[in-house]
Parts: structure tokens; C-alpha cells; sequence
């Protein structure tokens, strides 16, 4: 597609795309993010729209984009839950950073490589897991199944330290 093509599209499609981002993830700034990211990956992609199909196109990736982000801070989310003390106080910053330095420790230590290299690009870089896929050229699920089985090492050592 040339530039005036995204450019047109853009103007045409830009508030319905925002709107609908909003709505699913009642963040305005997310929002205008997962608007942009699904124009990036339409001009990366090469991809030309038809005119009948192109509003449908780019709302359906809104709903795709917007499903990654809430993935991503759930899987987020219960990584952070499941390094933290349920029970106890909210730690202080510098308990934070000597658990993440025993976190990972444990990591270099017990994760094989391509276990380590797919957390680091998960947590670290905040990859979503299909980003991870993509960098390392391996299927989006066995990007899940390393991850499942790194999380749950990382909880049974962690839990054994309590």
C-alpha cells in the first residue's frame, strides 16, 4: 500500500479503532497504542485492503491487538503474584531487587538456555509470547509450554525457600 493509502485509511478509521480499543481496555493511552501498533504491522506486513474488507480488517486487529495487551498484563500480573509473599507486607525496594537477583540467578542455574532466552524476552523485554515466537522462529505455543514449565520451576524453588 503506498503512504496516501494509510494515510486515508488512518484518518477514515482512526476514531472507530480508538474508540473500540478504549472499550475493551478503558485505557486511553493503551488505546492510542494498539491503534498504532495495528497500522505498524499493516505497513510491515505489505498487505493491501480492499475497500469492502479493510474497516472489518482493521477493527478485528484492534480486538486481536487488545486481547495481546490483556494477555500480557494477566500473565504479567500472575508472574508478579506468584514472586510475591500472598500474606506478607509489601517489601521495600531493596528486598525487590535482592529476590529479583536470586530470581535471576535461579534462572541462569536451572533454565536451559532456550528457557532463558524466552523469559528474558517474555518478562524482561515484555515481549508478547507471539513477539517471543517470531524472534526466535518457534510456534507460539511452544513459546507457552516454556514458559509453563520455567514459572513452575521458578514457584516450586521459590516455594521451598519459604
Amino acid at each position: 500500500m503506498t503512504e496516501q493509502e494509510i494515510e486515508n485509511l488512518f484518518k477514515t478509521y482512526y476514531v472507530r479503532m480508538y474508540r473500540l480499543a478504549v472499550s475493551i481496555l478503558y485505557d486511553e493511552d493503551e488505546g492510542k497504542d494498539v491503534v498504532s501498533e495495528v497500522f505498524s504491522r499493516l505497513i510491515a506486513s505489505g498487505i493491501t485492503l480492499h475497500p469492502q474488507t479493510a474497516e472489518a480488517y482493521l477493527l478485528m486487529g484492534v480486538r486481536n491487538q487488545c486481547r495481546n495487551v490483556m494477555e500480557h498484563k494477566h500473565v504479567r500480573d500472575r508472574f508478579t503474584r506468584l514472586m510475591s509473599d500472598e500474606a506478607a507486607e509489601p517489601t521495600i525496594a531493596d528486598g525487590e531487587q535482592l529476590r529479583m537477583s536470586e530470581l535471576m540467578q535461579f534462572i541462569e542455574e536451572h533454565l536451559s538456555p532456550l528457557n532463558q532466552k524466552i523469559f528474558r524476552l517474555r518478562y524482561l523485554r515484555e515481549m508478547t509470547c507471539q513477539e517471543v515466537a517470531d524472534e526466535l522462529g518457534i510456534s507460539r505455543m511452544t513459546v507457552h509450554s516454556h514458559l509453563r514449565e520455567s514459572i513452575e520451576k521458578v514457584r516450586v524453588y521459590f516455594k521451598s525457600k519459604q
